[in-house]
């Protein structure tokens, strides 16, 4: 998949970057989502400002608080039905 990530604090023009990542499968109780729309929220423009004592929470990060598209994919325990519902 491709996604924009960053791995390190700053101003979008500096840190944001376009990758391909291996897509993720979901894990027991969770759900894969095909993103047909994201958007940027003010809390990702937030999280990725460096301040004084702040540090990244992960490896990288894929900014992304508000998006629409479809289940894809349903982990253990989930109910194969929600496979399509549109989140």
């Amino acid at each position: 998949m491709r996604a924009a990530v960053y791995d390190r604090l700053g101003p979008a023009h500096e840190v944001l970057r376009v990758v391909d990542l291996d897509r993720p499968e979901p894990a027991q109780g969770e759900v894969r989502v095909r993103v047909r729309v994201s958007a940027v929220n003010p809390t990702d423009y937030k999280a990725r400002t460096a301040t004084p004592g702040k540090s990244m929470p992960f490896p990288y990060v894929i900014p992304h608080q508000d998006g629409a598209g479809e289940i894809d994919a349903v982990g253990e325990g989930v109910d194969p039905a929600r496979l399509g519902d549109r989140v």
